[in-house]
């Protein structure tokens, strides 16, 4: 049997393998190694596979508008969790002055909107509470009507940093 500290994953005239990074077990006879705390596997990843945690928020968010885009630019988190397979989410709100009062854009008049961009990987969805993402809020001309019945966005991932173009509606923001 495998001492604590190591694992099997298979029986058989196989070595015992010591734990993953983020992994430990306290038991003998083991036949993976659990995670430590706010670290998680994937359902596709392998025992042997070191556990990871969710990514930290995009940097330095920046957003250009114009009548009927808006693009927003960042750099990539800091930490990746100890995963390549981060994506990204973003998430339009429009948003009213006073107390955070928010909701997801919709096909209704506003000016303010702020897009959440979310770092996730394979095991964000694991970690629900913990949620890192970057907030912009752009106000758009007040004179004209913003109506955004549809978000469509499209993202251009390069060495460093990650671009997302947003086109909504037939009307100027």
């Amino acid at each position: 049997a495998c001492r604590p500290g190591f694992y099997k994953a298979s029986s058989g005239n196989v070595k015992c393998s010591k734990c993953p990074p983020h992994s430990y077990t306290h038991q003998e006879g083991s036949v993976h190694c659990g995670c430590e705390k706010n670290y998680f596997r994937a359902e596709e990843d392998p025992a042997s596979m070191a556990c990871s945690r969710p990514p930290s928020a995009p940097r330095n968010v920046i957003s250009a508008i114009n009548e009927t885009s808006v693009i927003l630019d960042w750099i990539w988190p800091a930490d990746s969790g100890g995963r390549k397979d981060v994506i990204f989410n973003v998430v339009c709100k429009r948003c009213w002055p006073g107390p955070r009062q928010c909701e997801p854009c919709r096909g209704s008049a506003h000016t303010n909107y702020t897009f959440e961009i979310e770092a996730q990987n394979a095991v964000s969805s694991q970690a629900p509470t913990i949620r890192h993402y970057a907030a912009v809020t752009i106000t758009t001309n007040q004179a004209g009507e913003s109506v955004i019945p549809i978000v469509k966005g499209i993202v251009h991932i390069t060495n460093k940093s990650v671009n997302y173009s947003h086109s909504c509606c037939s009307e100027p923001l």
